[in-house]
């Protein structure tokens, strides 16, 4: 069961890569350059 679910899995990515490349795709690093700049909000849970 587990050969046949990374077969499956081995397929569907090459699939992918002939479909859209190696690319990250253009949402993915859409607005990722605003956001750099921008510091991280840290929180504490305090009891």
């Amino acid at each position: 069961m587990k050969n046949l679910i990374k077969r499956w899995l081995e397929k569907l990515e090459k699939a992918n890569k002939d479909n859209f490349g190696q690319e990250p795709l253009d949402c993915c690093s859409l607005g990722r350059e605003k956001n750099k700049a921008k510091p991280m909000k840290t929180t504490q849970n305090k009891k």
